[in-house]
């Protein structure tokens, strides 16, 4: 684990979208349509995001009482998603139609549902529900759950891989908040947060059995963003580029944190007026725009409202070729996608 140099950069996002999430998550870039995904968990709304016209969808599944994690599909239209307690496959978002920051949402329901794993006694209790997911590189979906009271010492949550035959297996128990997942660009190591705990870990991961081993601190606590703030909050979502980088959201914390590798820090991005950032992606014809969910402002403390308006909204930051941040980067550097689900 490496702590950050003095002077390792720090960027401004701009803000995009005034959506104001009550709980913004699992952002998504789907190449095939060009659009934006998210969801805002407790309302269970999946919104969808056009960046050329602006324009905006928001899809309502009332049959859950949350919608956490989705996921593209690699070969058939829709999602996989997570709802409070199953995994299910979503028929494909309504078309950005609404130049409102909130438009109307569509009322859908679920296709199928593909597993039910968790216990159904804690989701019906409030005890548990799940959190936020992955794909690793073969297409295999990875989900994690969570403990509704954090401020417990019991930790109910597990993570799970539901494999392309429609098995699925316990991988990690004993877990707070199961968060970001992303795997290296040679398929090897993967990056995992249980945000009770304060480090981004990595392990080694065999492509062709999905196993994982070797646990290890990949990063803890980074360093204040300047002198007039403490660190504070914990590590969330994460996504990775095209050259290794890994790049998490820091809850409560206003910024992305960008680790090469080695775990040193490249660059920070603060979301100014935002106090909890969850997740980023790579997005955009070439994936060389950052974009950034995040939660609302109550979720953090009392009144910070008046002092981070804007949290619950859509942020980017351009990281391409010219830009400020793509600078810092370096040539060569690239975005990447989230890989697809192949179930």
């Amino acid at each position: 684990m490496t702590a950050r140099d003095s002077s390792a950069p720090v960027f401004k996002a701009e803000h995009l979208l005034a959506c104001q999430n009550d709980l913004g998550e699992g952002v998504v870039w789907d190449s095939k349509t060009q659009l934006l995904h998210w969801v805002d968990i407790p309302k269970g709304n999946l919104h969808s995001y056009d960046p050329t016209t602006r324009k905006q969808s928001i899809d309502h599944y009332p049959e859950s009482k949350s919608l956490s994690y989705i996921t593209p599909r690699s070969s058939q239209p829709g999602f996989i998603a997570t709802f409070v307690g199953s995994l299910v496959v979503l028929p494909p978002a309504t078309p950005p139609h609404s130049a409102s920051t909130q438009p109307e949402p569509v009322v859908r329901n679920a296709e199928k549902v593909l597993s039910e794993p968790i216990d159904l006694k804690g989701v019906e209790n409030g005890k548990i529900r799940f959190n936020d997911g992955g794909v690793d590189p073969q297409g295999r979906v990875w989900f994690g759950s969570m403990g509704n009271n954090e401020d417990e010492p019991e930790m109910p949550g597990e993570l799970s891989r539901y494999d392309l035959d429609g098995s699925q297996t316990r991988i990690l128990s004993e877990v707070g908040v199961s968060n970001g997942l992303g795997w290296s660009p040679d398929g090897l190591t993967m990056y995992y947060v249980d945000s009770r705990k304060p480090y981004v870990w990595a392990y080694d991961f065999s492509p062709s059995t999905g196993s994982i081993s070797n646990e290890r601190e990949f990063v803890t606590t980074p360093p204040p963003l300047d002198d007039t703030r403490p660190s504070e909050g914990n590590f969330d979502g994460l996504c990775m580029d095209g050259v290794g980088n890994v790049w998490v959201a820091r809850w409560r914390d206003e910024r992305i944190v960008g680790y090469n590798p080695k775990g040193e820090i490249v660059a920070m991005i603060h979301t100014e007026g935002c106090k909890s950032p969850t997740i980023p992606c790579f997005g955009g014809k070439d994936l060389t725009t950052m974009y950034i969910v995040s939660a609302s402002s109550y979720r953090g403390g009392d009144g910070d409202q008046d002092k981070w308006p804007r949290s619950g909204d859509l942020f980017k930051i351009e990281c391409g070729p010219g830009s400020e941040l793509g600078k810092v980067l370096g040539e060569g550097w690239k975005g990447a996608e989230r890989h697809r689900a192949a179930i």
